[in-house]
């Protein structure tokens, strides 16, 4: 398995929801997009494919994790579809979007997200080191919860 996709793999398992999480609802699911492209957001260009998507008790997509390796204009372009199509079900308001960029990025992905008017949850950091994969959180918009 590339490390893309243990990333990927590593942050659905452990935060959508966090291991021991009381309050994430009932029915909620979360679907990767990795090898097998499942659930999709409408775009402009066609579908997106988020790299996660937490599907609420009716199977409507809800909440977003966009993994990424670098900050670009296609990365912006994503998170802004992403963030549009999400919901707001968290104490601030804020739409419920995660973006998780490699250690050292966030301070040009928070700078991308606020310049762009891009609303979203939280900003992570992520780094593979060997087999492990850490992830930190930078800022978190949403939930208190959601910063660990």
């Amino acid at each position: 398995m590339d490390d893309d996709q243990r990333v990927i793999d590593v942050i659905a398992k452990n935060r959508f929801p966090f291991p021991g999480q009381t309050d994430w609802p009932a029915g909620y699911r979360t679907v990767v997009n990795g090898r097998h492209r499942t659930i999709s957001i409408p775009g402009p260009d066609g579908p997106h494919w988020p790299d996660i998507v937490i599907l609420d008790e009716a199977g409507a997509p809800v909440r977003f994790g966009e993994v990424e390796r670098m900050i670009d204009a296609a990365a912006v372009a994503r998170w802004a579809l992403s963030s549009r199509a999400a919901d707001a079900m968290n104490e601030t308001g804020v739409q419920n979007l995660f973006v998780y960029v490699p250690a050292g990025q966030a301070g040009d992905a928070l700078e991308a997200l606020d310049r762009h008017g891009i609303s979203f949850a939280g900003l992570r950091e992520y780094e593979v080191d060997g087999s492990e994969v850490r992830i930190r959180p930078i800022v978190t918009r949403g939930d208190r919860y959601d910063h660990q």
